[in-house]
């Protein structure tokens, strides 16, 4: 399984697997009982209100998470690549009632592993030492993330909201920003409809706050 590159690149990508040897990576996805799984496009991984009984790793395509709010709007969370570790803290706190679902926005595979081998077990290895002290790391940046989310969604206007994301994404030497979802779900992300957002950025272009290619922004001010 890991000696296709498109799956290692991925797997290296996880702060799961930090500091832990090529010739080890085998090792260590079998002590957390790791298994492939395919997921179709739009399949659903885990539900509002379901169960999911092992944390994923995205080794291909990808998936989208998302909630709803009061008003049953569904909210974006944050839409990944291969990488990314998903379920962790639903998984810790043996969740079951999942509060956001996730869903796979195209084909996807995904390595399903068990958590509760690292955190709950008395499995004397080096490896489980090491994928401990990754998983709490993990859980603190996912914390960040969060954080993040709702700082983006205390700001009052749609505008303040688009100026505060577009700012917490790398620029390039040119200082463009590529946003990693489309305007559909940026506008979910944001917590509102596509035609605001897209009413909105009209007006900043012509306010020339920002220029906008594509998935390419880049503020002005």
């Amino acid at each position: 399984m890991i000696t296709n590159r498109e799956y290692l690149y991925s797997i290296r990508k996880c702060y799961l697997f930090d500091n832990i040897p090529d010739e080890q990576l085998a090792d260590a996805i079998k002590l957390m009982n790791g298994r492939i799984k395919k997921i179709e496009k739009d399949d659903f991984i885990v539900q509002l209100g379901g169960e999911l009984p092992s944390a994923g790793l995205l080794l291909k395509g990808r998936i989208e998470s998302s909630f709803q709010n009061e008003n049953f709007d569904q909210i974006t969370m944050h839409s990944f690549g291969g990488g990314y570790l998903f379920g962790e803290a639903l998984v810790i706190n043996n969740a079951k009632n999942s509060p956001v679902q996730v869903r796979a926005v195209e084909d996807c595979i995904v390595l399903f592993i068990d958590l509760k081998v690292i955190y709950h077990s008395d499995i004397q290895s080096p490896l489980r030492v090491i994928l401990t002290e990754n998983l709490i790391k993990s859980l603190a940046r996912k914390n960040l993330i969060l954080n993040q989310k709702v700082r983006i969604l205390s700001r009052k206007s749609l505008r303040e909201r688009i100026l505060f994301y577009l700012g917490t994404l790398p620029k390039d030497k040119n200082g463009w920003v590529k946003i990693p979802f489309n305007k559909t779900v940026l506008a979910e992300y944001l917590g509102v409809n596509r035609s605001a957002l897209s009413r909105e950025l009209g007006r900043m272009q012509d306010e020339e706050i920002l220029i906008s290619d594509g998935r390419k922004m880049k503020t002005l001010v």
